[in-house]
């Protein structure tokens, strides 16, 4: 039998190339989904459950896998507030974090920020660096961090400051060489398929800056 992957922001960025990328690979037999509003699927792989992050574990039998994807995330000017981004980058994603605990979740794939630290003074990239902090200690059997740069791709809602820095990225990425090369802009796209890549391989390192992301991918 195949195997089952669960993907939790499946309506995102990365989410949505996620989707795509897993029917395509045989190896897998089924893809959960888990929604807070009802989406249209018409694809027999794809099974979707719909519910409430606040009471995520009392779907805990709903959402038995091989393998968690974690895509979600947001931003200060669509949460409104700083609890609600929180809410969104830090909480829940430990909350599915507990979740492949209780369920056994052999490996739990998580998208966080490059540049993210506990310790940094940005509001962005500590909330990411707890969230990244947090999952380390709650006992995942196996857990992979992700840290893309700037994403590239179609958004069903347009941020007008990210649209700009994409042009620029684009423009000016070639200059970014070195140890800088983790800074260049990279496509949802290689950030979905980096990350199948990298559940079903055998990898040392636990964390993936853009640069190793785009070389997986």
């Amino acid at each position: 039998m195949g195997k089952t992957a669960c993907i939790f922001g499946s309506t995102g960025l990365i989410g949505s190339h996620l989707i795509l990328r897993l029917l395509d690979d045989p190896k897998y037999e089924k893809i959960l989904v888990f929604n807070r509003t009802l989406q249209t699927y018409n694809q027999q792989k794809i099974e979707q459950i719909v519910g409430d992050y606040n009471l995520l574990s009392t779907y805990a039998n709903q959402l038995k896998a091989n393998e968690y994807y974690c895509c979600l995330g947001t931003t200060i000017k669509i949460a409104k507030t700083k609890s609600a981004f929180e809410y969104v980058d830090l909480q829940l994603p430990i909350s599915i974090g507990k979740l492949a605990v209780e369920n056994k979740v052999s490996k739990l794939l998580v998208v966080s920020s490059v540049g993210a630290s506990s310790k940094s003074k940005n509001f962005y990239l500590n909330v990411k660096g707890r969230m990244e902090f947090e999952l380390r200690n709650l006992g995942i059997e196996t857990l992979y961090i992700f840290r893309p740069s700037m994403l590239l791709g179609k958004r069903e809602q347009t941020r007008t400051g990210e649209s700009i820095g994409k042009i620029v990225m684009k423009v000016l990425g070639f200059l970014l060489v070195g140890k800088l090369k983790k800074y260049r802009a990279i496509t949802a796209k290689a950030v979905a398929s980096a990350m199948v890549n990298v559940a079903n391989g055998n990898f040392s390192n636990l964390v993936f800056e853009s640069d190793a992301i785009q070389r997986l991918s």
